[in-house]
């Protein structure tokens, strides 16, 4: 055999090495997040109005953003997807300071803010907290136009924000 087959295979062998270890470590990633469910639950959670007309939809974050989320909040997040044909405006409309806090959240000083101020919103997220004696929550919803489907996607992302207690100290 000549040197160039010999580095032609062994290339070879080596592009396709790095190959299988890219997906490989992938799969492993997923794995450790917990998959691309992971976090999820079944239903909108019950002091969490549903929007009227919205379809439960099986979508996931997408794995870049589900492993900043997870390390930030290590693990304390949940969200699930929904899926209208009414406007992103109509979205942030509905989720309005008095709805929400009728249902015991208090909304961001700017409530929800659409991508754009001056023209036709695409987008919005809306931000909430509420506490419940030590316990303390917040409420993401993000609003998006699925461009493929023109659907608006509208992403719930509930993170627990208590701080945790104070370890004794040994004397």
């Amino acid at each position: 055999m000549s040197s160039t087959t010999v580095n032609r295979k062994s290339t070879a062998i080596f592009a396709l090495l790095l190959v299988l270890g890219a997906v490989v470590s992938c799969r492993m990633v997923e794995s450790l997040t917990g998959g691309e469910k992971a976090g999820t639950v079944s239903t909108l959670w019950p002091d969490v109005p549903t929007f009227p007309g919205a379809t439960k939809a099986d979508l996931a974050i997408p794995l870049g953003m589900r492993l900043i989320l997870r390390a930030a909040m290590q693990g304390k997040i949940n969200f699930i997807a929904f899926t209208t044909s009414k406007s992103a405006q109509d979205v942030k409309d509905f989720y309005s300071a008095d709805l929400m806090k009728s249902s015991g959240w208090t909304p961001n000083e700017k409530g929800c803010v659409g991508d754009t101020e001056d023209q036709k919103n695409e987008g919005a997220v809306c931000f909430f907290q509420r506490q419940d004696g030590e316990k303390k929550e917040g409420l993401a919803i993000i609003v998006a136009e699925d461009q493929k489907t023109k659907q608006i996607d509208i992403f719930y992302a509930r993170l627990d924000l208590t701080e945790p207690s104070p370890a004794p100290t040994k004397r």
